[in-house]
């Protein structure tokens, strides 16, 4: 057994009966001392509460002396067939348009030995963040995309029992109606596929597209992870059409959108209908903030060339309206994105900035714990609770405003029983 104890742990992370009243919205935390049997947290106690031990002491006891400590990470969007391309694939303009270009023509490089030498990388930088479960997009085009499942496929059964590797096929969602529709759907149900994914502009043929994709998704049992809005266009409205479709044809499996972008820039009463429209679907939306933030609102010659909003979607808004919201990595090092090391915890301090999740900081915490496991269907992930999987990750922050302040900061990981010091892995690996 492994005895942790005065370990500050966020209270909304926490069983209701530990986590009590109502945190401090400054310090949304509580002191606790946390039993470890095997593979399992066995038990959580308040300090002040916890029974003395009894009989002979734990065989392993460690006071945190209020260190904080979060469970592990989930990372609800990313993007490991992308992952470290930067250096051979730039986006110079920083545009999407671009970004779109230069990894359609890195796409030859994208042989087995190259996906899993650079997701393999990825990976390893996630888990010695302390990011225990991930949820990567796979581009799937017929009928290349085997070559990429089949990599992804391989490198979850590499990680099992580390890290729980999900994968969603992306593609055009017209893909789905042509008459290969079915072929990218089992292609992706073959090896492992958790939901159906894809992307799409807006057009007068989205809605029945989306019935389409809605049907292959039934056929299989399936739930929908979708790219949707992407952009600064007002005008574009997949969010709420795909809402409309999935109210329309009565689909009660899973539905994800990450992005949703241009709800940001429309006019606030749509802004609102469309985010009743979200909630009536049980939609629930993944904010990517920044890969968006890097991405959107790129102005190059044009005045003013200074960016004039942050990208990310209407966070707020859609928790007020009951909407689940997550934040994850999405692209790591490539042309999306340049920077990035799937560091959930920095994604989270990152997103508290950007989005000023500072007026909710014990919510906020959801966003790469219980609220994204819960997206990603492992709801008993994400938590510090008797019965949870023992992923714990120390930081030496003593308060929530010293772990806000210092993103790149050491870090042990608890995984059973077993503590250690994270160790990053050097860029090495990937030459």
């Amino acid at each position: 057994m492994l005895l942790l104890k005065r370990a500050r742990v966020p209270a909304a992370v926490l069983p209701p009966s530990v986590a009590g009243p109502a945190p401090d919205p400054l310090e949304p935390t509580v002191v606790c001392d946390i039993g470890i049997e095997g593979s399992k947290i066995a038990s959580v106690a308040r300090s002040a509460d916890a029974a003395p031990l009894g009989g002979a002491p734990a065989q392993g006891t460690s006071d945190l002396d209020g260190a904080v400590v979060f469970p592990g990470f989930v990372d609800a969007h990313v993007h490991l067939d992308k992952a470290h391309t930067w250096e051979r694939a730039p986006n110079r303009s920083g545009r999407f348009s671009e970004a779109l270009d230069v990894l359609a023509r890195d796409k030859e490089n994208w042989n087995r030995a190259d996906l899993m030498r650079r997701a393999g990388f990825a990976l390893h930088c996630a888990w010695e963040h302390g990011t225990r479960i991930l949820r990567t997009h796979v581009d799937t085009w017929l009928p290349w995309g085997e070559v990429n499942h089949a990599a992804m496929q391989e490198l979850r059964e590499a990680w099992e029992g580390r890290i729980t590797l999900q994968t969603v096929p992306l593609t055009g969602i017209a893909n789905y109606s042509g008459p290969e529709g079915d072929a990218v759907a089992d292609l992706a149900v073959k090896y492992g596929a958790c939901a159906l994914g894809g992307w799409s502009p807006m057009s007068q043929d989205l809605p029945g597209q989306l019935d389409r994709l809605l049907a292959i998704a039934r056929d299989r049992g399936l739930g929908l992870d979708l790219h949707v809005d992407e952009n600064g266009d007002p005008r574009e409205e997949v969010l709420r059409t795909l809402a409309e479709a999935v109210i329309r044809n009565r689909f009660a499996n899973p539905v994800v959108c990450g992005h949703c972008c241009s709800l940001a820039v429309q006019p606030p009463e749509r802004q609102r209908s469309t985010i009743a429209l979200v909630r009536e679907a049980a939609i629930r939306v993944v904010s990517l903030p920044l890969c968006n933030l890097y991405l959107q609102d790129r102005r190059g010659g044009e005045f003013p060339r200074t960016p004039r909003w942050r990208g990310i979607t209407l966070i707020h808004d859609l928790l007020d309206a009951g909407v689940p919201v997550a934040c994850a990595s999405d692209n790591v090092r490539d042309a999306f994105h340049a920077y990035g090391d799937l560091d959930a915890a920095e994604v989270y301090i990152q997103s508290v900035r950007i989005a000023h999740l500072d007026s909710r900081l014990s919510q906020s915490v959801g966003m790469v714990t219980t609220a994204a496991a819960d997206l990603v269907g492992l709801p008993d992930m994400g938590r510090v609770a008797p019965g949870a999987p023992a992923h714990l990750v120390v930081f030496p922050a003593r308060s929530f405003s010293e772990f806000l302040s210092r993103p790149r900061s050491d870090r042990r990981l608890v995984d059973g029983e077993a503590v250690r010091d994270a160790r990053p892995p050097g860029y090495g690996e990937l030459r």
